[in-house]
């Protein structure tokens, strides 16, 4: 449950930090991780008060580092490459979509350094080129995966996002697979198939990065905005109805999103049944129930989470382990912005924070979350 609203930024201070390339040997992958987040983790803290957002950052950036090393990755054990995960879960993703009526043929998955051209430009972790790219450039048919953004439990979910492209894929190729197919990927793959293999609260959190990360590129907001739209045809006609929408290809899909958009989805010719409580669940997390928009420089956010009804200005300052003279001004200003609490004078009068620290609790997730910085030179 991490607090950072950018994996991108994140991981790009990380990198300044530690080898992200580095591999372990499966036996004591989780605790020579752990020991190295830990290890982290402690540089990065500062001493004394924090002044400035990069030392907030760097805090904040340790307290989800202290987080990730504490987590059960029992899940990893047994597995000494993200692509032996998949060869061996791949197959029982593949078995759920079929058993739902998918008609999921061989996927086999391809791990390549750089993705064939023309597809060699996108920055994609994954694709499923279809039969018109290899009838035009020869490429073979699969899930194809960079490898250098394998990444344990993500790529599960992606893996099964793909192979639903294989299906529109092999009935109209000529038409661009973009659009309300990739919610519907989303829905039938990562969530439907991806909850065969994976625990709902890492597909939460998955999502939560994925799809609901700040400031990121356009993309991952063209990708949720689908997905919303695609949770209409589940909610009208569950999985069995989505099922047959991409049974039927591209061209129908693009027939359903103008349907969405005008508001007539009720009256496309699809079966109803097989709602998953599961996947439901899951659908209405990312599209309705997940709150994205509490997001806040680091300062905000370390003076946020302790600013609990009842507390003086100075006393959240200490909690915070913010300077008063930074935070006494920003702790007003955040109060009159942020619609989280009310500042009556000197004190916290009103307050949501412990409220929304309890949702957080309870879904597994973060809510108030943090957006790093670009890592400093030498930082």
């Amino acid at each position: 449950m991490c607090r950072f609203a950018n994996i991108e930024r994140f991981a790009a201070i990380l990198e300044t930090e530690a080898d992200l390339t580095a591999t372990y040997d499966q036996t004591t992958a989780p605790q020579s991780f752990a020991a190295e987040l830990a290890a982290i983790a402690d540089r990065l803290s500062t001493g004394g008060e924090v002044g400035t957002q990069h030392d907030a950052a760097r805090r904040l950036i340790a307290e989800d580092l202290r987080r990730v090393s504490s987590a059960d990755f029992g899940g990893i054990v047994g597995y000494d490459t993200v692509t032996e995960r998949l060869d061996v879960l791949g197959p029982s993703l593949q078995k759920r979509l079929q058993e739902a009526g998918l008609p999921v043929g061989e996927a086999p998955l391809r791990v390549v350094d750089t993705f064939p051209e023309p597809f060699h430009r996108f920055a994609w972790a994954a694709f499923a080129p279809d039969a018109e790219d290899q009838d035009r450039y020869g490429i073979e048919p699969g899930v194809y995966f960079r490898r250098d953004r394998l990444r344990p439990f993500y790529s599960d979910a992606l893996f099964a996002h793909e192979v639903v492209h294989t299906v529109t894929g092999s009935v109209d190729p000529e038409i661009y697979a973009m659009g309300l197919e990739e919610g519907v990927a989303e829905i039938l793959g990562t969530c439907y198939a991806g909850l065969g293999v994976l625990p709902a609260h890492v597909l939460r959190n998955i999502i939560v990065h994925g799809r609901h990360g700040a400031e990121r590129d356009k993309l991952w907001s063209v990708y949720l905005d689908h997905t919303r739209q695609a949770s209409l045809l589940y909610r009208e006609f569950g999985i069995e109805g989505i099922v047959a929408l991409v049974r039927r290809g591209r061209a129908a899909i693009h027939e359903a999103e103008e349907a969405v958009m005008k508001g007539t989805y009720r009256e496309l010719s699809l079966p109803r049944g097989s709602w998953d409580d599961a996947t439901t669940e899951l659908v209405e997390f990312a599209c309705e129930a997940y709150l994205p928009s509490h997001v806040f420089s680091p300062l905000e956010c370390l003076l946020a989470l302790h600013a609990r009804k009842g507390r003086t200005v100075g006393e959240v300052c200490v909690e915070a382990g913010v300077s008063r003279d930074v935070g006494a001004p920003m702790l007003e200003e955040l109060g009159a912005t942020s619609a989280l609490f009310v500042q009556d004078g000197d004190r916290i009068g009103y307050s949501n924070v412990d409220h929304y620290l309890g949702l957080e609790a309870a879904a597994d997730v973060a809510v108030i979350r943090y957006l790093p910085g670009s890592p400093a030179p030498g930082a």
